[in-house]
Parts: structure tokens; C-alpha cells; sequence
């Protein structure tokens, strides 16, 4: 591991424990999302600055760029402004954000026993929150959220199945599944907070924890990787 690469370890993942201990002790303080979101363009800043030696890491510095504007309208925007529409910008920018995770990590693709096993957990985690989540939501916001999972369900599978395509080095490619499966733990968090009655309109310092204990460490990750001095097997 470069000095680049532990230097956001040591930076980013404590703050996330910092971010648990702020929504439970300061529920919804809109200076925590403040916070959060410098930290956000803290660490694409960081990723912008870094030499990268693959085209997958130009790939994934682009796809932090979509976070942090997700961010941008998710969390800043919500948090400071009123508007229908920041939600709809938020969910395309990380659409757009997985899209291209999906781009950088969907090298050798094949289907085996292994992407099949890979899939179960995914399915596991993700099918008991749509079925949850379906009730509440109707008409384009049903489809919208239906495709949205969709997207982000195989973008973590695809995180997953780089341990057995063989493009990545075995230790970039536990570091990438590991940040896809945080990824798709994160999302699945908003959705419940952003649609069940139980969570809408109201903070819960749980949802939040699962939320910003598993999207500060997925992103991390990425910016790890995109650090990677060896990220590939070989040149390519």
C-alpha cells in the first residue's frame, strides 16, 4: 500500500465513525450535512490529483465527480433548499455514477458458478426492501425506483464478480468487492429512509448510521483503488 493510499485510509475512514457519532448525538443538524458533504469533495479532490496509471481509474475519478454531485442535491440541496426536483438530479447522478463503476469493473465478463453464487447475496439483502418498498410507491416513482435498483444491484455484482474474472489483482479486486457490496447496503438505506412512512420526514439516527457507516467506506475504497499502483494482472 502507496503513501496516497494510506493517507485516505487514515483520513476518510475515521470520519466515518465521526459521522456515526454526530447523527446520534446531533440529530438532523444541518452543519453534520454540511460536513459531510465538504467531506465528499474532500476526497474526489484528492482522487482528481492522483497520477493514474489505468484507464479504469480516469473512469472511476469521473464516477466520484457524479457522487459528489448526488451529494450536491442529495444531502447540500435537501438540507438548505426546498425543491421537488433535487431528488430526481441526486438519483441520476448516481445512477450515472454506478454506470460508470460498472464500466470500469465489467472487464472479462462471464457468467459462472461463481457470478451465480455472487448474485445470491445481492439478492438476499435487495428483494426483502423492494418488497417493503413497493406499497409505498406508485406510478414513475415506481418504475424510476424499480430500474434505479436495478442498476445499483449490478453494479455490486459486477464489484463482486472481479475476484473471479481474473483483469484485477486479487488485492484490488477484495478492495472493489468489498465497495460494491457497501454500495448496495448505502442505497438501500435511502431507500428506506427516503420512502417507508416509518423513516420519510423523520430522522433516525440507525438508518443514518447504516447509511454513512456503509457510503463513506465504499467511496474510500474507490478512491484506494484509483490510487492503485497495480491495480491490473498485467499492463493492459
Amino acid at each position: 500500500m502507496n503513501k496516497v493510499q494510506k493517507l485516505i485510509l487514515s483520513v476518510f475512514l475515521p470520519m466515518t465513525g465521526l459521522f456515526i457519532a454526530l447523527d446520534n448525538f446531533f440529530p438532523g443538524a444541518p452543519y453534520v450535512n454540511y460536513i459531510k458533504f465538504v467531506t465528499i469533495i474532500t476526497l474526489f479532490l484528492i482522487t482528481l490529483g492522483i497520477n493514474k496509471k489505468y484507464p479504469e481509474q480516469k473512469i472511476l475519478t469521473v464516477a466520484m465527480f457524479f457522487v459528489v454531485a448526488g451529494d450536491f442535491f442529495l444531502v447540500f440541496c435537501k438540507t438548505y433548499f426546498a425543491s421537488e426536483k433535487f431528488p430526481l438530479y441526486g438519483v441520476l447522478s448516481f445512477s450515472a455514477a454506478y454506470l460508470l463503476v460498472i464500466l470500469a469493473f465489467q472487464k472479462n465478463f462471464k457468467i459462472g458458478r461463481f457470478e451465480a453464487a455472487a448474485a445470491l447475496p445481492v439478492l438476499i439483502i435487495t428483494v426483502p426492501v423492494v418488497i417493503i418498498l413497493l406499497p409505498f410507491v406508485s406510478g414513475l416513482i415506481k418504475y424510476g425506483l424499480l430500474i434505479f435498483i436495478f442498476v445499483l444491484c449490478y453494479c455490486s455484482w459486477t464489484c463482486i464478480c472481479t475476484l473471479s474474472r481474473g483483469y484485477f489483482a486479487p488485492r484490488s479486486s477484495h478492495r472493489i468487492a468489498l465497495a460494491g457490496f457497501l454500495m448496495l447496503i448505502c442505497d438501500l438505506g435511502v431507500g428506506l429512509s427516503s420512502f417507508h412512512p416509518c423513516f420519510n420526514g423523520t430522522f433516525v439516527p440507525l438508518i443514518k448510521n447504516i447509511i454513512w457507516g456503509s457510503y463513506i467506506p465504499a467511496w474510500t475504497l474507490i478512491a484506494v483503488t484509483i490510487a492503485e499502483k497495480n491495480l491490473c494482472r498485467t499492463l493492459h
